[in-house]
């Protein structure tokens, strides 16, 4: 079985604060994603292969940063890829929107995308100072690719900031809400976790901004 680990990134991959993703121990060359063309819609400037490819392969379930955001952060960590799009005039410390994209190489051997998806809720409220939403939206198939769907969110999310060649110490920076429309993809041997969030105010389950009922709009908003 192959070993990986899934955690929370609260306060950011290495030194920035960036939102709930997962990563995987151990080195190795990076991996091949399906050989697809440059993605339409936004920046290609210095945008490495396998971004372009991460997010073609992203962009048929429905997730595309619009044309105003960038790529803000990528990385290999063993048989994981990933990248994460921010709006163009934001930063990883400060962001409102957040559109991650990941690839684990044979992961799909050992965990289904249902039980991927229910490890990070585990993993969300291990950190969540407030309340958890999840909200499961059932499933989809894609050629010989089968996904599953949902909402994850936390009521009250600290925002750590780690310290940096320019910061000496870590601080936590005002509480906010988060929460994001979540896709869990496997194919014959990989496994792939795509996910838009935002940040907003601090906020209940009761007024939460995304849920079933207005998903399908947040995803085309900009």
């Amino acid at each position: 079985m192959k070993t990986w680990v899934a955690y929370a990134v609260i306060g950011g991959l290495m030194t920035l604060s960036t939102s709930f993703c997962v990563s995987a121990n151990d080195k190795k060359p990076a991996y091949s994603l399906p050989d697809v063309n440059d993605v339409d819609g936004i920046q290609q400037v210095e945008m490495p292969k396998n971004v372009q490819q991460l997010t073609r392969f992203a962009k048929q379930f429905g997730f595309l940063p619009p044309p105003s955001w960038r790529l803000a952060f990528h990385e290999i960590l063993g048989d994981m890829f990933m990248a994460e799009f921010i709006p163009g005039n934001e930063s990883l410390n400060d962001w409102s929107g957040m559109v991650c994209m990941q690839g684990f190489k044979g992961l799909a051997n050992d965990i289904n995308p249902e039980r991927f998806l229910d490890t990070m809720a585990d993993k969300y409220r291990e950190h969540c100072e407030g309340e958890i939403i999840y909200q499961k939206l059932g499933s989809s198939k894609l050629d010989d690719l089968n996904a599953v769907h949902g909402i994850l969110g936390c009521t009250v999310m600290p925002n750590i900031h780690h310290a940096t060649p320019f910061a000496n110490e870590a601080f936590t920076s005002k509480l906010k809400g988060e929460i994001g429309y979540f896709t869990v993809v496997s194919g014959s041997e990989d496994m792939y976790l795509i996910h838009k969030s935002q940040r907003t105010d601090t906020f209940s389950i009761e007024n939460a901004p995304l849920t079933a009922e207005n998903y399908q709009q947040f995803m085309l908003q900009d």
